[in-house]
Formats: structure tokens, sequence, C-alpha cells
């Protein structure tokens, strides 16, 4: 697993967030796992071709999707709508494109799939057997972990 991709993709992610926001949000810490996993309510996964393959996994429990989507669509927050989900799969998207670009613009290919956002249902274990780098991010409205799993191809 290439660390600057790493670092990349959680930078990127933490910066939409807070661009998005209009307010602060920290990395508290980073963690190894052995395999990808997330075991909340609202999940996203963007899936990454090309020199490194895997995916980049984004988990929320529901009250915090329910008040970061309601923030991102100007609705109030009583149930995930499916703008709701729409606008979380974009901030996600937003994010790791930025993260793709600067890694592309560095010389190694890489694209990405559309987001598939999953609602009120647990990933224990996913299909990918990669170490996964797990990065909680704190924003005003409750936690968002960036969970990536990665493996050069190279």
């Amino acid at each position: 697993m290439r660390l600057e991709f790493v670092k990349a993709f959680v930078n990127s992610t933490t910066e939409i967030l807070g661009d998005l926001l209009g307010s602060e949000v920290a990395v508290r810490s980073m963690a190894m796992q052995a395999n990808p996993s997330a075991d909340r309510e609202v999940i996203t996964i963007i899936g990454l071709m090309g020199e490194v393959q895997g995916d980049v996994i984004i988990d929320l429990d529901q009250e915090t999707a329910e008040q970061l989507g309601g923030f991102l669509t100007g609705e109030v927050a009583h149930g995930m709508t499916p703008l709701m989900k729409s606008s979380i799969a974009e901030m996600a998207s937003m994010a790791i494109g930025r993260a793709i670009s600067q890694i592309n613009d560095n010389g190694t290919r890489l694209t990405m799939t559309p987001p598939n956002i999953f609602t009120e249902s647990h990933l224990r274990h996913h299909d990918k057997q990669f170490e996964t780098l797990v990065a909680p991010i704190t924003t005003a409205y409750g936690e968002v972990r960036i969970s990536v799993a990665i493996q050069d191809l190279n």
C-alpha cells in the first residue's frame, strides 16, 4: 500500500468536508486493519482501477448521515431521503476525484468507479482482502470514517 495515496484520499476528504460544511474538521488518528470493513448504517464505496486497485469506503452512522445530508441538501433530517443519499455520494465522489487528480498529476494512472451508497446494511467483510488504513474524521455533524483499501499492481 502506498502511503502517499492513502494520505491523498484522507486529505482530500478532509478538505472537501471542511469546504462544504464551512467548519473545522479533523482526523483524530489513523489505524491499520487486515481487511476492509464498515459497520455503520450508511456506506459509500468507490472502486479504484489502474496502476492501483482497491476501494475507498466512507461510512457514517445514521444520525451523522441524516445531519450531514440535511445540511448539504437544505432538508430537515427525518430519515435518509434519496436526495440526501445522493448528496453524500456526491461528496464522496468529489473528495476521491480530487485525490485521484493529484495522484494522476504525479504520474500514476488511476480512475474511479461511480460511488455506490448502501443504507441500513453493515459491510462486515469486504470481498477484497487488502490491508486497509482507516481514518475517522470529526465534523460538526459527527464522525465520517474513511477506509482506504488499495493494492499496488506495479
